[in-house]
């Protein structure tokens, strides 16, 4: 029996799985001053990747999430820096691994500042692509 078409058939029936119910992480990025939500922007990164995003006289974030392993638990990193007295403060670097489907969520307060972050990963569902 020749192998490689079963291998090629299961392979190609593994990737339309996949493109059936693509998933991603979505970050919500909250930034408190003095305890009131200054900013709350969300934005979906694909597995495996990172997304910036950068909001002048507010902060600058970075994220990526590694696709759910076996029980469910993705590896989060994230950067987070706030605006502070003109300049953009040096970024503060968090990871941690979390069930997406559980609300996880990174919490930072900026020392000497008034700023607080409140990350929270979720997963989320790709909407599917016109071919």
């Amino acid at each position: 029996m020749n192998v490689r078409p079963v291998l090629l058939a299961a392979a190609l029936i593994l990737s339309t799985a996949a493109l059936a119910d693509p998933s991603a992480v979505q970050f919500e990025v909250s930034l408190l001053r003095d305890g009131k939500v200054v900013s709350s922007p969300r934005v979906v990164a694909e597995f495996g990747k990172t997304v910036v995003l950068s909001q002048a006289n507010a902060m600058r974030f970075e994220g990526s999430a590694t696709a759910p392993d076996a029980e469910g638990n993705s590896r989060i990193s994230v950067k987070l820096a706030p605006f502070e007295n003109g300049a953009m403060e040096p970024a503060k670097e968090m990871s941690m691994l979390a069930d997406l489907s559980k609300s996880p969520s990174i919490r930072y307060a900026v020392p000497g500042t008034n700023a607080r972050f409140v990350v929270r990963p979720t997963l989320v569902k790709l909407p599917a692509s016109k071919g």
